[in-house]
C-alpha cells in the first residue's frame, strides 16, 4: 500500500514538474517578446525625437535664427551618435549608413554656422538643402522604426 502511494506521489510530482517546465518556457517566450516590443518602441521614440529636432533645425534656419539652429545641430549630433551607439546591433546597414551620412552633414552645418560670418546666398541654399536632407533621413528612419514596431505587434 505504501509502495503504491509512493509511486502515485512520484507520478503526480513528475506531472507537476513537467507542467511547471512547460509553463516556465511559455513565460520565458512571452517575456522575450515583451522585451523585444519594448526595445522596438524605444527605438521608435528615439528616432521620433531625432526627427523632431531635425525639423526644428530646418525651421530655425528658415527664420535665420542661426545661433539657435547651431545649438539644435549640436543636440542632434549628440542624438545621432547616441542612436548609432545604442542601436547599432538592431539597425540595418542602410540605417547605420544613413545615420552616419546625416552626422557628417550635421558636422559640416555646424562648421559653417560656427564661423559666425554672414553667409552668401549660395551657402544659405546649400545649408538649407543639407538640413532638409538630414530631416528627411531622420523622418525616414523614424518610419522604419515605427514599421518594425507595428510588424512586431502582429
Amino acid at each position: 500500500m505504501f509502495n503504491f502511494l509512493g509511486s502515485l506521489a512520484s507520478l503526480v510530482g513528475l506531472v507537476l514538474s513537467i507542467s511547471a517546465f512547460v509553463f516556465s518556457k511559455r513565460a520565458l517566450t512571452a517575456a522575450r517578446k515583451a522585451r523585444e516590443a519594448a526595445m522596438r518602441q524605444s527605438l521608435g521614440e528615439d528616432m521620433s525625437s531625432a526627427a523632431r529636432m531635425a525639423g526644428e533645425i530646418v525651421m530655425h534656419l528658415r527664420l535665420e535664427s542661426n545661433d539657435t539652429a547651431l545649438v539644435r545641430i549640436g543636440d542632434l549630433m549628440n542624438q545621432a551618435g547616441y542612436l548609432n551607439g545604442r542601436w547599432e546591433d538592431r539597425l540595418s546597414k542602410k540605417s547605420r549608413d544613413n545615420l552616419l551620412r546625416a552626422l557628417g552633414q550635421l558636422r559640416t552645418m555646424h562648421e559653417v554656422l560656427s564661423a559666425k560670418r554672414e553667409l552668401a546666398t549660395d551657402e544659405k541654399a546649400r545649408l538649407a538643402r543639407s538640413c532638409q536632407e538630414v530631416s528627411e533621413i531622420f523622418s525616414a528612419e523614424q518610419g522604419v522604426a515605427i514599421r518594425a514596431t507595428e510588424a512586431g505587434d502582429e
